[in-house]
C-alpha cells in the first residue's frame, strides 16, 4: 500500500507543476489539412480580418477598441463559446495575435481559423 501512495503523490506533484504551464498562451484549434471542424450548435460567429487591418464581426465593421466588449456581449448568454476567424494571409502575425487575445479576453473558449483547403 505504501508504494502505491508514493506513486500517487509523485503523480500529483507532476500534475501540479505541469498544469499551470498548459494554461499559458492562446489556445487555438487549427484545422488540419483535411479540414477539421468545430461544433455548430448555435449560429457561428465569424470575425473577418482584412489586409488593411479592418475588423468585421458577422459582416459588420467594428473598431479594435470595441472588439472585446462586443465579443463579451455576443457570448454572454451563449452556451457554445466558439468563434471562427477569417484572416487575410498578408496580415502581420502580431496583429492577428493581438485580435485573438482580445477575443479570448471577451470570453471565447475555442477559436477556429478558417482556411482554404490545398489544391491537388
Amino acid at each position: 500500500m505504501t508504494p502505491f501512495v508514493d506513486v500517487v503523490l509523485v503523480l500529483l506533484i507532476i500534475f501540479m507543476v505541469t498544469a499551470p504551464m498548459l494554461e499559458q498562451g492562446i489556445k487555438i484549434n487549427l484545422p488540419t489539412a483535411k479540414g477539421g471542424t468545430m461544433e455548430k450548435e448555435e449560429t457561428p460567429v465569424v470575425v473577418a480580418l482584412r489586409d488593411n487591418q479592418t475588423i468585421f464581426i458577422d459582416s459588420q465593421e467594428i473598431s479594435e477598441a470595441a472588439l472585446e466588449k462586443r465579443i463579451d456581449l455576443l457570448f454572454r448568454n451563449r452556451t457554445n463559446k466558439n468563434i471562427f476567424i477569417k484572416a487575410d494571409e498578408k496580415l502581420p502575425y502580431g496583429f492577428v495575435a493581438k485580435i485573438i487575445s482580445k477575443i479570448k479576453e471577451g470570453g471565447v473558449e475555442k477559436i477556429g481559423l478558417v482556411t482554404v483547403p490545398p489544391q491537388k
